[in-house]
């Protein structure tokens, strides 16, 4: 072995050894078998002998001398005269090196042991081991491979590094599996499903008593085929199986499940391994629903995979269904979940039916499909889902579901948060936004602590956080979705609060992350998924990813009905229609939200985003008059706190902007109220806007200013569209070829122009981008006009 892989402990005492060999040393080398400890004394022999030390072993204990060392391997193994000896050598001798294993029987170490002894235990190797010991030529891949399959226990290591193939390694352990007898082999069997540590259930699986076990621990211990926490290395297992055979392998799993199942313990390990066998029989389903009721809230996905291998071993689908259902929402198989409830529908059982109904109508709802949804939970008769339906009705725009009375009937855990979900909702369309975030967030806490959100058509927190996202109450959006269950609606719904406050580099991070999951999204979550891509490209002005990711957006909202919680999504829609030129593409979808609205009376809170948005796709597309109408009816919105003032007043900014009247002190006020509503970007961009217009220096240069310090504070680390805080300096090139820019002429006609190469006028024109700090030929350009035009006028 090489002494670079030894314990660093271990390298100072035979540098000791080097410098100093009459130096007293005393040394208990302790690991379990196979872990090296005979190389390792080895080591510390060829060291006294490289100093000319005389090495004694415990085939010469008969002949000490005062300047021998004294190395003795596997103490604990010596006779009991050899022992006696030893004892009586160590009481005189200078330099004792012993190798210990734990656990083993006898105390001969102890024995031995004084203050000045110094223990040393030899751990596993890492994969950086494995790479040393193997020298140049091994892979860093294949090196963690064989250090997992071997657990990085060093005799294993060496076994798989020499062997040509896996296969080779287990016929090369048979030998040594037949030592260990039926008992051995069933231990490891036993231990290799995690229960190593568990004396009853080595026990039940040895079929001897409990005070049998230890001895066939030690016996395996010794084999060497054992890690130090006693787990079983997965090469070891493997060889296990080929070598006793799946049969007897799983006569051992299925007589320990049976104990287990009848003493009520939990039996996840041993179901894991019975599934993967692909192991059938009454006693292996019971099995493995038990074990899908362990895990579901930890892991709802392998709990759902338990519950289908339990019907395809037998188990009736409809018993299973609303627990497998469960499981399923939880990890996101809604279109498992989906085919369950309708399975239960189509039984001949009412109750059934019943149980189908809410099912369905869960999932439904929870895909986006809110009519749907409702109408299965009202159809189940379940007092917690009827109040779930009026829920699902009033983000349709029911009026009727805010006076149906409440059933009387007692509510299970679920219909307590559904109920406090519906007194939300109602608060939010009829009262203030204050007191529904409050009912929402006691929702959201009770389901949390009554594990009752899967059963809900969304999740409580994402309700709340899109209340809140609709209130401008960005911290509580996004404190209220950190808390929650880590998930795709909640990491979309994060990336929202992000853009909508102007972080765009945390929405586009969140975006990516939901983009990046395997396997389908909602309809629900990829519309809110796409108009997160569409609404990232406008605030960064990327028209071309704009246009790519219109196609996809667009999409998704058809296949979206309009609801009260969809509004945010389609309100970037309309934006991104007007720049694209399809706003009569949407028009069918607003007049849809806004009539859903104006049946609630138009809302604030539900209201003033959209509005928002038809103000600026109406701004965006030149359709002025539509601009002054959505403003009108912001300024009409009241009882909403700051944020609709805000919107207000700086859209009466926009509009005069556009019309050429820049107050700079009414414009900094407008986007002042922006900003401290939450609303950043939007302030960044209204001084952005009005800097670009103006055509006093002074009046650019406060605008520019104010913009700047607008985008610092809103996290932006994306945008592209907030000018520079001062007017850059340009050279005498860069201003002639301002000008020709200004005049709409190209990149060539400059150079023809000027008499330079196109490639030069592209040199000049990045380092006037980089000055300005925009990209956007129009936005350059407007920038470039109010600098050297009114400079020239000055």
């Amino acid at each position: 072995m090489k002494e670079d892989l030894l314990p660093s402990r271990l390298r100072e005492v035979l540098a000791g050894i080097d410098s100093d060999p009459e130096a007293a040393v005393r040394v208990v080398l302790s690991g379990p078998s196979g872990h090296g400890k005979t190389t390792a004394l080895s080591a510390v022999a060829e060291h006294y002998r490289a100093a000319g030390v005389t090495v004694l072993c415990r085939d010469r204990l008969d002949s000490p001398g005062a300047s021998s060392a004294i190395l003795i391997d596997d103490a604990d193994t010596l006779s009991a005269a050899e022992q006696d000896v030893l004892v009586g050598l160590a009481a005189g001798a200078r330099r004792l090196v012993l190798t210990h294993t734990p656990g083993a029987p006898g105390s001969l170490a102890a024995a031995l042991i004084t203050p000045a002894t110094r223990h040393i235990r030899l751990p596993s190797w890492s994969a950086e081991d494995v790479s040393r010991f193997a020298g140049r030529g091994l892979a860093p891949e294949k090196a963690v491979a064989i250090q997992k399959a071997a657990a990085g226990i060093p005799r294993l290591v060496a076994r798989c590094l020499r062997a040509p193939s896996a296969d080779e390694v287990i016929d090369e352990l048979r030998g040594e599996l037949d030592q260990l007898g039926e008992s051995g082999l069933t231990y490891l069997t036993v231990a290799g499903i995690g229960g190593g540590r568990d004396i009853e259930l080595l026990a039940t699986g040895l079929g001897e008593t409990r005070d049998d076990v230890p001895a066939v621990v030690d016996r395996v211990r010794g084999s060497g085929l054992l890690a130090a926490d006693d787990t079983v290395p997965p090469v070891v297992a493997r060889a296990v199986r080929a070598h006793v055979g799946v049969d007897r392998v799983l006569t051992v799993l299925v007589r320990i499940l049976e104990v287990l199942l009848a003493a009520g313990e939990p039996v996840l390990p041993v179901a894991r391994e019975l599934r993967r066998l692909g192991a059938g029989g009454a006693i292996v389903r019971a099995g493995l629903e038990a074990a899908a009721a362990e895990v579901v809230l930890d892991d709802p996905a392998a709990a759902a995979d338990f519950y289908a291998a339990a019907a395809r071993g037998g188990s009736s689908r409809t018993r299973l269904a609303p627990a497998w259902a469960r499981a399923a929402v939880l990890s996101g198989q809604l279109d498992t979940a989906l085919r369950l409830g309708d399975e239960l529908l189509g039984s001949a059982e009412s109750e059934a039916r019943h149980r189908g109904a809410l099912v369905a109508g869960t999932v439904m709802a929870r895909r986006g499909y809110l009519a749907r949804g409702a109408e299965l939970l009202r159809w189940s008769g379940e007092p917690g889902a009827l109040l779930l339906a009026d829920l699902a009705g009033i983000a349709l725009g029911d009026v009727a579901a805010f006076d149906r009375p409440a059933s009387g009937a007692p509510v299970p855990a679920y219909g307590h948060v559904a109920g406090r979900l519906l007194d939300g909702i109602r608060e939010s369309v009829t009262g203030r936004a204050g007191t529904a975030l409050a009912t929402l967030l006691a929702a959201t806490d009770a389901a949390e602590v009554t594990g009752t959100g899967h059963l809900l058509p969304d999740s409580p927190a994402a309700l709340t956080a899109t209340v809140a996202l609709h209130a401008a109450e960005f911290d509580l959006a996004q404190g209220v979705l950190v808390r929650a269950a880590a998930g795709g609606r909640h990491t979309l719904l994060l990336g929202w609060t992000a853009m909508l406050r102007g972080d765009l580099g945390a929405a586009g991070a969140h975006c990516r992350t939901v983009a990046e999951q395997d396997g389908p999204l909602s309809p629900r979550d990829e519309l809110f998924l796409r108009a997160l891509e569409l609404g990232l490209a406008r605030r960064v002005d990327t028209p071309d990813a704009a246009r790519v990711h219109w196609v996809g957006a667009y999409e998704a909202m058809m296949r979206q009905p309009v609801d009260l919680f969809s509004l945010l999504p389609l309100g970037e829609l309309l934006i991104a229609a007007a720049r694209a030129g399809e706003g009569f593409r949407v028009e069918a979808r607003r007049e849809q939200a806004i009539s859903l609205l104006d049946r609630h009376g138009r809302p604030a809170l539900w209201s003033a985003w959209l509005t928002w948005s038809v103000f600026h796709a109406a701004v965006v597309g030149g359709d002025l008059p539509a601009a002054r109408k959505a403003l009108d009816e912001l300024a009409g919105i009241s009882g909403a706190g700051r944020f609709v003032p805000a919107l207000a007043a700086a859209g009466a900014q926009w509009l005069a902007i556009l019309d050429g009247v820049i107050d700079v002190d009414l414009v900094l006020a407008g986007a002042g109220l922006l900003h401290r509503a939450g609303l950043s970007w939007d302030a960044a961009r209204l001084t952005g806007q009005a800097a670009i217009r103006a055509t006093d220096r002074t009046a650019m240069t406060t605008l520019l200013r104010a913009g700047k310090r607008f985008s610092s504070t809103s996290g932006v680390t994306a945008d592209r569209t907030v000018p520079a805080a001062e007017p850059p300096t340009l050279t005498p090139r860069e201003s002639d070829i301002g000008r020709l820019v200004i005049d709409g002429h190209t990149y060539r006609e400059i150079g023809e122009i000027l008499h330079i190469s196109g490639k030069t006028v592209e040199h000049h024109m990045a380092r006037i981008r980089a000055k300005l700090g925009v990209n956007d030929r129009r936005t350059i350009a407007a920038l470039l006009s109010g600098m050297l035009v009114s400079g020239e006028d000055g």
